[in-house]
């Protein structure tokens, strides 16, 4: 495979390296070039893009996890196809596998880090099978301990989203088959205690960095977890507690109705056991009696048990049949033609009740067993208890053990009915109701201070989505998140948006510096800050035409400034003490003026600055020097008579053109 490291995904993500690699797809560390943070990138291999059904539990694994937000889960923060590949963006967690941080401990792990390590693992599947999905894969290489000991599970690639009255059947067994249930071996049914089988066997490894069914192949492995007992953990570590020892065995049975029925129930005990190492699990079978259909009861039916109870006895408890010859030797015999005729009226009298009392029977019977039928109503659309209600006054039953969340159908209002309206049931027939729990409720997170693509990424990821945006100056940089409605912590429904305030950066006001020239110092200070500006350095110069004490001039006359910005002055102190100076050649008096060049204005760094005067045709260098941006400004002094012109160069470029007054 061609090396992706260098690829920017999206224009945004960086891939850095390689950190691992499974069976479907390779893990990079990469970084977020907008958030300026480093991610995991998992990315599908390429060789494998091209399959659907890889494809698929891809995307599955995407949707599995992103829906999720517990300390326990690896966090997803974005998905994407760029470049013909499939990636996920997630936490990157720097650590290792538990499997490797059991390998590199020396001798056991202690009991209350077993029970801590457990604890941390069944939350998050707590989470995941609150919100319907199935791990399937739980194993110690997808558990992440992070630099501060905490406990990540990562790798929902197989995961698959049940609702609570269904369970999977696959074709093919998923999961890791040291690992694996036995149900899942058998490529039966799957559920969250598909999950449980499979921590009971990851904490039976932390308590003995052993796997307790180890054989040559897959199959003989996948076996021993269908048939071979536990071993027993205290034959290897014999520091671990008989609570424990317990909480594991329930956790393993192969029968799925002695397991425990959910990760709480798993987590009650961990809890029990880490306060009291005396406490050992009772086991208790779940038994849910399956629904038989009865046989039919027919005429014929009673009329043979009749017939077999008289023929089977007679009474007073004597033979039905007489003797051979009507009777036995000690009893006396009448005249054949009298005793045939007494019998055949006896006979014929029994016969008449017989059949009397057998037609009573049957209908008393078909009375019994006789069954109103009725019409199946519409309940659909209300609420719990009225529905019942009409189901009651129709002769039917509610089965209302089935929760749902729905975002459109209100808590406590029935989502569904097992039957259609007007369907001709029998009376004390039981109704499936779908009862719903109302909408699905996300957690807002705290966007507080962060940026909107992060807070973005954060709000979708609990099932949420950005709502109004808009902005205003803060103190805050640019970009972050300065409100946010409603608040953190709160429950809303899933799909709802949660609306945000973006930082514009603090507010920035800009003024026109004034012409200061002839002021006092406290009268320039007051015009500068009235415009929120204020005074800069001070400097005093010898000056024959201000008057001492008075500003001769400012900088940045005429130029925008922002509020706060500081304005140097320069402050005439008076004629020089030795006099006016005085041109040799001329005998006129020479004028000072002042030049200031912001070096902001530099074409290079440092910057070569030459100055030349021309009066008349003669043109004199009066100022040369080099100065660096460091500097802010570069000042300097020409002295003269009458008017001249006053061209400024930077590194022998002319910039500009003054034409001044002395």
């Amino acid at each position: 495979m061609t090396s992706i490291i260098g690829t920017v995904l999206d224009k945004r993500y960086e891939i850095i390296e390689v950190v691992g690699s499974g069976g479907m797809a390779t893990v990079y560390r990469a970084k977020d070039l907008i958030l300026n943070r480093m991610v995991a990138v998992k990315i599908l291999k390429r060789e494998l893009s091209t399959d659907e059904e890889f494809v698929t539990k891809f995307e599955k694994e995407s949707q599995s996890a992103a829906s999720l937000s517990h300390p326990n889960i690896v966090n997803i923060f974005d998905v994407g196809l760029d470049q013909g590949m499939h990636y996920i963006i997630m936490e990157l967690v720097t650590g290792n596998t538990l499997r490797e941080y059991l390998n590199k401990m020396n001798g056991f792990m202690r009991e209350e880090a077993v029970i801590n390590i457990s604890l941390q693992i069944a939350s998050a599947l707590n989470n995941a099978h609150q919100n319907n999905i199935i791990h399937r894969d739980i194993k110690s290489q997808n558990i992440l301990v992070n630099e501060q000991g905490s406990i990540k599970v990562a790798d929902f690639g197989i995961a698959r989203a049940t609702t609570k009255s269904t369970i999977v059947n696959t074709k093919e067994v998923v999961g890791s088959v040291h690992y694996t249930s036995p149900e899942q071996a058998r490529g039966g049914f799957v559920d969250e205690r598909s999950d449980i089988y499979s921590l009971g066997i990851l904490m039976y490894e932390l308590a003995t960095k052993e796997l307790p069914y180890v054989a040559d192949t897959p199959v003989a492995v996948a076996l021993k977890h269908l048939k071979d007992e536990m071993p027993d953990i205290r034959l290897v570590n014999e520091q671990i507690s008989e609570g424990l020892v317990s909480i594991i065995h329930k956790a393993t049975q192969k029968d799925l109705n002695m397991r425990y029925q959910s990760v709480e129930e798993l987590i009650e005990d961990l809890k029990h056991v880490r306060n009291d190492k005396h406490y050992v699990v009772e086991e208790h079978i779940y038994l849910n009696d399956e629904t038989m259909v009865l046989p039919k009861i027919t005429e014929e039916d009673i009329m043979n048990h009749q017939m077999k109870k008289q023929q089977n006895k007679a009474p007073n408890g004597r033979p039905q049949n007489p003797m051979p010859n009507g009777g036995t030797n000690n009893v006396k015999k009448k005249p054949p033609v009298n005793k045939l005729n007494a019998t055949l009226v006896v006979l014929a009298a029994l016969l008449l009740s017989l059949l009397v009392f057998s037609i009573f029977a049957i209908n008393k019977i078909q009375d019994m067993f006789k069954t109103e039928m009725v019409l199946m109503p519409y309940v659909t659309g209300l609420t719990s208890e009225e529905a019942i209600r009409i189901l009651n006054e129709n002769g039917l039953i509610a089965d209302t053990t089935e929760k749902r969340f729905d975002n459109n159908v209100e808590q406590g209002y029935v989502i569904s009915q097992s039957l259609p309206e007007g369907e001709e049931l029998k009376e004390g027939f039981t109704v499936s109701l779908v009862i719903s729990n109302g909408p699905v409720l996300a957690t807002i997170p705290n966007v507080m201070h962060q940026t909107l693509q992060k807070a973005t990424v954060m709000i979708e990821n609990v099932g949420l989505t950005i709502g109004e945006t808009s902005y205003e100056f803060d103190d805050l940089p640019v970009g972050m998140i300065i409100e946010q409605t409603p608040k953190a912590g709160m429950q809303i429904g899933e799909g709802q948006t949660v609306d945000v305030v973006v930082s514009q950066g603090v507010k920035i006001t800009t003024v026109l510096v004034p012409n200061l020239s002839g002021k006092t110092l406290a009268e320039a200070e007051k015009e500068l800050n009235d415009l929120g500006l204020k005074v800069g350095k001070t400097e005093e110069l010898s000056n024959a035409e201000i008057e001492k004490g008075l500003v001769i001039s400012n900088e940045q006359v005429g130029s925008e400034a922002k509020q706060g910005d500081s304005v140097n002055l320069s402050i005439s102190k008076g004629p020089d003490a030795t006099g006016a100076e005085v041109d040799p050649s001329t005998g006129v008096e020479l004028t000072s003026r002042l030049f200031v060049i912001p070096t902001d204005t530099f074409i290079n760094d440092p910057e070569a600055i030459k100055v030349d005067m021309v009066q008349g045709e003669v043109t004199t260098v009066v100022y040369e020097k080099t100065h660096t941006k460091d500097e802010k400004e570069v000042k300097f002094t020409i002295k003269g008579a009458g008017s001249a012109v006053i061209n400024i160069y930077f590194s022998g470029q002319l910039v500009s053109t003054q034409y001044v007054e002395f």
